[in-house]
Parts: C-alpha cells; sequence; structure tokens
C-alpha cells in the first residue's frame, strides 16, 4: 500500500464568537499511527472530519498525499475521499438499519466502484476476504443490528477496509464497549497498521485503547493543538493538567499508557 500523508495548514474551525478547531500546522506521514486525545469539546472529532474531507473550515488546506481535499472539484474529492476508511462515533451511524454483515461490507467495496456498477468478482472476493480476516464469517449472513457492540465495530472496520484505504480514521471506536471488547479492537487496528501499513488516526478518551505502535499522540485543549508527540513527552502529569486539568500521572502496564487519577493525599 502507498500514500496516505496527510497535511493541514492554518486551520479555522467556527464562527466570529467561537473557535472549535484551529491549527496552524500539522503533518502526518503515511504510514503513521497517531493517538488524537483530550477533553469533550476539546476538537477531536472536528480534527478527524477535516482530514477526512467532511468538514470545510473557515479557511486553510486539508491535503492527502499533496492533494487538497477542500479545493478539488465534486468528482475528484470523491474519488480522493475514498481512499480515506472512515468509522464514525456509534451515535452518527443507525445500527437498527436491517442489512446484513456481508452487506454492510459490500457497502465499502461499492464506494470505490463507479456509480451504479455492480460488484464483480473480485469486489466480492475482496468482501469475503475482509470478512474472513476479522472473524465474522460465522455472522456473514447475520443483520448487523443483530451483533453486540464489538461486534458492529469489526464489521465497520472490514467495511472500511474493503475500500482499500489509505488513511484509516476511528473515532472513538472502543466507546461504551466493555474490557474485552476495547483490548481486541484496539488489537486488530493495531495488527492492520501492522500487516497492511494503512496511515491510521484513532481518537480515543481511553489512552489504554492506544496501543504499543502508536507512537505519536496529538494532544488537544479547547480546539488547539497542545501537545504533538511520543507517549513519554505528550502523556506527563504536567502536559495532562494543562490540557485535563487535576492530578493526573499516566502509568504503563503491558505496553499501554493508562491515565489515573490520583487523590489529594497521594494516592490513586
Amino acid at each position: 500500500m502507498t500514500g496516505g500523508a496527510l497535511a493541514l495548514q492554518d486551520i479555522r474551525v467556527g464562527g466570529p464568537s467561537r473557535t472549535i478547531l484551529q491549527i496552524d500546522r500539522l503533518e502526518i506521514p503515511a504510514g503513521d499511527f497517531v493517538g488524537i486525545v483530550g477533553t469533550n469539546g476539546a476538537g477531536k472529532s472536528t480534527l478527524l472530519k477535516v482530514c477526512a474531507g467532511l468538514i470545510r473550515p473557515a479557511s486553510g488546506s486539508a491535503k492527502l498525499d499533496g492533494n487538497d481535499l477542500l479545493r478539488l472539484s465534486g468528482w475528484r474529492r470523491c474519488s480522493l475521499r475514498q481512499r480515506i476508511g472512515y468509522i464514525p462515533q456509534s451515535a452518527e451511524y443507525n445500527a437498527d438499519l436491517p442489512f446484513t454483515v456481508r452487506e454492510v461490507v459490500s457497502m465499502g467495496r461499492t464506494s470505490v466502484r463507479p456509480l451504479l456498477a455492480r460488484l464483480n468478482a473480485e469486489d466480492h472476493a475482496v468482501v469475503c476476504r475482509w470478512i474472513e480476516a476479522l472473524g465474522l464469517s460465522a455472522r456473514r449472513d447475520q443483520t448487523f443490528r443483530s451483533l453486540s457492540g464489538g461486534e458492529q465495530q469489526k464489521v465497520l472496520i472490514a467495511r472500511a477496509m474493503a475500500q482499500d484505504p489509505r488513511v484509516l480514521m476511528l473515532d472513538e471506536p472502543c466507546a461504551s464497549l466493555d474490557f474485552h471488547w476495547r483490548h481486541q479492537i484496539s488489537e486488530i487496528v493495531e495488527r492492520l497498521h501492522r500487516q497492511t501499513g494503512v496511515t491510521v488516526l484513532l481518537v480515543s478518551h481511553d489512552t489504554s485503547v492506544l496501543p504499543p505502535t502508536c507512537r505519536r499522540i496529538l494532544l488537544l485543549a479547547d480546539g488547539r493543538l497542545l501537545g504533538d508527540g511520543g507517549p513519554e513527552a505528550i502523556l506527563t502529569p504536567q502536559m495532562l493538567a494543562r490540557a485535563y486539568g487535576g492530578d493526573l500521572v499516566a502509568s504503563t502496564i503491558g505496553g499501554r499508557r493508562h491515565v489515573l487519577g490520583v487523590r489529594p493525599d497521594g494516592g490513586s
């Protein structure tokens, strides 16, 4: 897989009285695994949508492999966005639609085919391959709405990967999932990054979801980039206090960084 480099310049989202997101400069090389963390309302989801070309900012440029998603014609922008596998928060998709697992994953393949074109044998093979790769073969004919939250996330990841994306963007993929599923979804994303070389942007409140291969973290606060670097530089008590307030500390367990609250008496 080639490509997948992102570059943002002079991005501003918001109105005259409120700035939702302001990024002066941000470059993400192809193949990076980037975690995006911060408080509610920090601008994490907005940043992801700008990178995906889903939000048009008031100013600035958002480029994928040198092509500005915000300046291209409608057809060319749509063609370029086909190389972005975007998985929204659970609140942004309708989990009650009566599609089967196979049909949902096929939607990812349909998005890269010409308008009204039927899927061919190669497309169906790609769909089956990703259903199998995500361990969904036994569920392929079940409806999406009949699955657990963790299984639904696996289906959405399979749908995104069926596009053969250069960039995989996930917005809180482990929200509302139990420990077992959080760990499993995190491992799946890590494996896909390692095996395919796809650029990964993962938004999460829970830093323990970020796997050891995530060596770069963007810390947002009030719509601005507060920190950009490795876990050791970003997940420090000083940086966390600036973003979240209070006394916080990050502890590494099994290669994952867990952010913990600290009581006034020094206990956790």
